[in-house]
């Protein structure tokens, strides 16, 4: 019976490992499939109308390049937003941050704001302590700075923007933490996986896209105060370019459109309009 009894618990600590290992791979292949690193592409640039109603508030251009920081491969995020010439709105910011593509948590993030840009903030996230550093600018003099610990995952504006084109073809219910005025708040995201095929300025034809929705409270310089649900269709191909996006600001619903973009690999530029100047 002893011989039996080893000969057992000799023969589970394999047949354990081996269900582990496949477990792990199992969820290896099933991660490539719900996560798109494919959306961070060096050189890409992306331009979007912003309309309020028939009226247009103005445009916003992202940008990616791929760079180093703290000796790390990274991409660097540019979201510049401008209004237009109008008597009643005046919003112009920009924001930057690094960021890795397998996992977008805050590394370093910077907001500017103000027409002569002098007013400027930075999150900088030190992974040793779970700290974030957060300094206000103005004009060359410090008028805020905090720091607070957190050791959860954590995103800054372009990383909520990144990680909904990598989870488009998730399927999740996902609640994501972000910072955003020196203050921690939640962004909730749904991606129904619903399909719909649908017509933007950048395309002459319908594209597929696949839906998603959202609620958050980002009121703040960085997002023009945007409050409360959100939707949108992102492209259905590796790209996962957002091409229009409904939120609510203080003005009311407003709706990004995609209107030109340049990217290197992935969707294939086409449709009415040609690249922009960055």
């Amino acid at each position: 019976m002893k011989t039996q009894n080893t000969f057992r618990n000799r023969m589970l600590v394999p047949i354990l490992v081996y269900f582990i290992i496949s477990i792990l791979s199992t969820t290896g292949i099933a991660l490539a499939q719900w996560y798109q690193t494919s959306a961070f592409s060096d050189g890409e640039y992306l331009k979007y109308k912003v309309k309020w109603g028939i009226i247009r508030l103005g445009t916003i251009e992202i940008f990616q390049e791929k760079s180093i920081f703290d000796d790390i491969h990274v991409f660097k995020v540019k979201m510049r937003a401008k209004s237009a010439n109008l008597p009643f709105i005046n919003v112009f910011f920009i924001n930057e941050g690094n960021l890795n593509p397998y996992e977008p948590v805050l590394q370093h993030f910077t907001l500017i704001s103000g027409k002569g840009e002098n007013n400027i903030t930075t999150y900088i996230y030190d992974p040793q302590s779970h700290t974030i550093r957060m300094k206000t600018i103005e004009d060359e003099q410090t008028i805020r700075s905090d720091s607070l610990i957190y050791s959860g995952d954590l995103y800054d504006a372009l990383g909520i923007f990144m990680m909904i084109r990598c989870l488009s073809a998730s399927g999740f219910n996902i609640t994501l933490h972000n910072i955003v005025e020196f203050k921690i708040s939640q962004t909730h995201l749904n991606f129904s996986g619903e399909q719909e095929a649908i017509k933007v300025a950048a395309f002459d034809d319908p594209k597929k896209a696949l839906k998603f929705s959202g609620k958050a409270d980002w009121v703040g310089k960085s997002w023009a105060g945007v409050s409360g649900p959100f939707k949108g269709w992102i492209s259905q191909d590796p790209s996962a370019i957002p091409l229009k996006v409904q939120i609510k600001i203080f003005l009311g619903s407003i709706t990004l459109e995609l209107e030109n973009f340049h990217r290197e690999s992935g969707m294939e530029n086409s449709g009415s309009s040609s690249l922009a100047n960055k």
